[in-house]
């Protein structure tokens, strides 16, 4: 879980209607990207857009099976609507294609409007007839925060459709301190997951929805750091109790994390911390600020046999009823 591609028909979508979404491709050095917001650029070609050309990295890998969503800014949280609802029409209908194409290989995700809850939670039942068992989504949408009382109906969509929510941050123009050092991703990649992950805590999503599953990539963000504060707030703060009967650590269960901490001592202390049974793998598969060897991370951190298989693919194939 957690890889990227950019379907050709998003590609072509874009070509024709990217002024709508300040979207733009560009060509630098004899290589295609798009360029967000006139400021964040990412690639077109390669492997982020041509499935075959997957392929032989997977093998070399071990990777049998990828679950593929959309390079994250295609979810556009900042256009209207309608112009929402059509890109991800056509990104779920290209993914439809490509796990036909090639089962085998190929487990799509979903994208939705997430700017208009009732209508992004009419597109996921689409795609859950259309075969796809998760959605990702980010974990704002501008600055309404995702335990706001319009997104419920979403929630209980994704619940009684079983499909796993996948939260994947990005910021085209991040601003203040982090618009350095590429800190928006370093930095408030992991900030914005642990902050919705609070907030469904808190805001009472996860208690109200016991059965909804939710990936948080990046190893989980900020929020393992934050949960023992959370417990805290929980025991002083009345208003930490309003819709929770019970402590914010306890609901870690609803959630799984990847493997993307870049930094094994941690990763190990995560799975140590929470159990094998909450880890996929990802890689943020084909970007450069991924893993490249995704698998190696996971047996270098010498887990008993039953414990390694979860986190190479059992608990992924649960979370995707594979």
């Amino acid at each position: 879980m957690h890889n990227h591609f950019i379907a050709p028909e998003v590609i072509d979508h874009l070509a024709r209607e990217g002024s709508h979404y300040a979207t733009r491709i560009v060509e630098r050095e004899g290589r295609r990207f798009f360029l967000i917001q006139e400021k964040a650029m990412r690639p077109i070609d390669g492997p982020i857009s041509n499935a075959g050309a997957r392929l032989a990295d997977m093998e070399r890998e071990g990777i049998a099976a990828q679950a593929v969503s959309c390079v994250p800014f295609l979810m556009y949280p900042d256009v209207d609507t309608a112009l929402g609802l059509a890109i991800a029409q056509v990104n779920n209908d290209a993914m439809v294609s490509l796990a036909k194409s090639d089962p085998a290989h190929f487990v799509p995700l979903a994208s939705v409007p997430m700017q208009d809850p009732p209508t992004a939670a009419k597109e996921l039942e689409r795609a859950a007839k259309l075969g796809l068992r998760g959605v990702e989504i980010p974990p704002k949408v501008i600055e309404r925060q995702l335990d706001g009382p319009d997104f419920e109906v979403f929630w209980e969509a994704a619940e009684s459709l079983r499909m796993v929510v996948c939260i994947h941050p990005f910021e085209a123009a991040p601003s203040g301190a982090l618009a350095r050092y590429f800190l928006g991703n370093l930095v408030g990649n992991l900030y914005d997951t642990g902050l919705a992950a609070a907030l469904l805590i808190y805001g009472g999503v996860l208690e109200r929805h016991p059965k909804l599953r939710v990936v948080l990539y990046h190893a989980g963000g900020a929020l393992p750091a934050l949960v023992g504060r959370l417990d805290m707030g929980y025991r002083l703060v009345p208003e930490c109790r309003e819709a929770i009967p019970r402590p914010p650590s306890t609901y870690v269960s609803q959630f799984h994390f990847d493997i993307i901490a870049h930094n094994r001592e941690m990763l190990g202390y995560l799975v140590k911390t929470y159990g094998a049974d909450r880890f996929v793998v990802g890689s943020d598969y084909p970007l450069a600020a991924g893993l490249a060897h995704p698998l190696e991370e996971v047996k270098a951190l010498g887990l008993n046999a039953d414990d390694e298989a979860k986190i190479l693919g059992r608990n992924a194939r649960e979370l995707l009823r594979r």
